[in-house]
C-alpha cells in the first residue's frame, strides 16, 4: 500500500512539497482526481455515471413525488418539534424562542421611539437657544420676539 501511494505522489518528500496542511490536502485531491492518474479516471467515470443517474431521477415524476413528500414530512416534523419545545419551555416557565423574538422586536421599537424623542428634544433645545439668542440681541425692547414655527419630525 505504501508503494501505491508513493507512486501517486501522496507520500513524496520532495522539497517542493507545500508546508500547509490545507495546501497539501488540496494538492492530494488534485492528484487523485486528475484524469491522468488511474484514480482520476475512475473518479471521472463515476462522476459521469452519477450525473446520468441523477439527471434521470430529477426528471422522474415518481422520484419528485417521493422526494417532495419526504421534504414536506421533514418540514412538518420540524414545525411540530419547535411547537413541542415551546410548550415544554412555557411549562417550565422559561422563555421560548418566540418569546425572545417578541422581546427583541419590542426593544427595537422602543429604541426607535427613544431615537425619535432624542431628535425632537434636540430640535426643542435648538429652538430655545435661538429664542434666547434673539431675546438677548433685542435688548431692552418691550416687545418680545415671536417664536419661529416648530416643524415636528415623527418616526425618525
Amino acid at each position: 500500500m505504501h508503494r501505491r501511494f508513493a507512486r501517486l505522489g501522496v507520500m513524496s518528500t520532495s522539497p517542493s512539497r507545500p508546508k500547509g496542511l490545507l495546501a497539501r490536502g488540496l494538492k492530494l485531491v488534485g492528484r487523485l482526481t486528475s484524469p491522468e492518474t488511474r484514480t482520476g479516471k475512475v473518479f471521472s467515470k463515476a462522476e459521469r455515471g452519477l450525473t446520468k443517474v441523477s439527471a434521470k431521477l430529477n426528471e422522474s415524476p415518481t422520484w419528485l413525488r417521493i422526494s417532495g413528500g419526504l421534504m414536506r414530512s421533514g418540514l412538518n416534523l420540524r414545525i411540530r418539534r419547535q411547537a413541542l419545545q415551546e410548550k415544554a419551555l412555557q411549562a417550565l416557565r422559561l422563555p421560548a424562542v418566540s418569546d425572545v423574538e417578541s422581546m427583541r422586536d419590542q426593544v427595537r421599537r422602543l429604541n426607535q421611539q427613544v431615537e425619535a424623542l432624542g431628535s425632537q428634544l434636540e430640535l426643542v433645545v435648538e429652538l430655545l437657544e435661538r429664542q434666547e439668542r434673539s431675546s438677548k440681541t433685542v435688548g431692552s425692547r418691550s416687545e418680545s420676539p415671536s417664536p419661529e414655527p416648530v416643524t415636528r419630525r415623527h418616526g425618525t
